[in-house]
This record gives C-alpha cells, structure tokens and sequence, in this order.
C-alpha cells in the first residue's frame, strides 16, 4: 500500500484543475433562478407568490436569504460559499412554503453541506463525526469512515440544525 494516498491534502493523479474557483455566482444564479420559477404564476395575493420578498409564508432568515442573493449577483463580486449557503437555506423555505420539492444542483448541495459540516455546532460535529456524509440522491460523499446516509435535502436539514433526524447508517467506507 502506498500510502501517500492515504495522508489529508496528500499526492493525487495529476488532473485539469483550471475550473476551479471560490466564485459561486453561476451556482447562486441556478438557486435564485429556481426559486423565481417557483413563485412565477402565482396570484399576488398568495403568500407564497410573495415569499422571495417576504411573506409570512417563509421564515425571514430564509427571505432575507434570498434578498442577500440577489444584491451578491447584482453587486458583480465574487459571490462566497456564505452567501450560497443563505440563499439555499432560503430556497429550502421557500420549497417548503409553497410544498415544491427542492431541486439542487449536487456540486451545490455538496459545497454547501461541506461547508456546514465543518462548521457545524458541535452537536451536529458530535454525529458525524468520524464518518463520511452520502447524499444517496446527489452522488457524493465527503469526509472518512462508516457512511451515513440520506438525500442532500436532508443531510442539507440536519447540518443547518433544521432536523433532528440524524442521516441513517450507510455502507461502510474504507
């Protein structure tokens, strides 16, 4: 076994890494896009029409969220991991305001959930603590040891301490 293939940040095959960015603007596009789709066709009085700005019908943290979104891509900076995560959580609200099933791009859902795992309470940091994280829907997998498992939207409610449900046990990873 080699195992510089086992050490943290340690030597990988050499592979086109030139797409990388911390940049989220194109992902943060999709999520307020979604979420426009949702409240498109509404009647003006429907409390759901009016969630993106607000209504009672979504909780304000997730308003607030996707207002903060739009004023990122408006602004034409560089659009952080922080300010994804808002306006997910705030897409997340407003899908469960209005009973739509949240649709998420997985590199999304993935960064996001990556992104919450280490920074999470540390109730949360207690659970998964020495597992990787399966989104069964998303296709992937981060962190080491035994799986836990759930859909990303789960996962993405247990790590924002949304759930209590804790993601269930999956098959092992070496």
């Amino acid at each position: 076994m080699d195992l510089r293939y086992e050490l943290p940040l340690s030597w990988r095959e050499p592979h086109d890494e030139s797409a990388v960015t911390s940049d989220w603007r194109a992902k943060l596009s999709v999520v307020l896009g979604a979420a426009a789709e949702l409240t498109q066709g509404r009647p003006a009085t429907d409390a759901a029409a009016d969630a993106a700005v607000g209504a009672p019908a979504v909780a304000p943290a997730g308003a607030d969220g996707l207002r903060a979104g739009e004023a990122a891509l408006e602004s034409g900076r560089r659009v952080s991991i922080k300010q994804l995560d808002r306006a997910v959580y705030g897409y997340l609200d407003l899908c469960e305001a209005v009973g739509a099933v949240p649709e998420l791009d997985p590199t999304t859902s993935g960064a996001v959930a990556l992104a919450r795992a280490t920074a999470a309470p540390t109730p949360i940091r207690a659970v998964i603590a020495g597992h990787s994280l399966h989104a069964t829907d998303a296709g992937w997998t981060f962190g080491r040891g035994p799986e836990l498992q759930a859909t990303a939207v789960e996962l993405l409610n247990f790590l924002g301490g949304r759930s209590l449900q804790a993601p269930s046990p999956g098959r092992s990873n070496p």
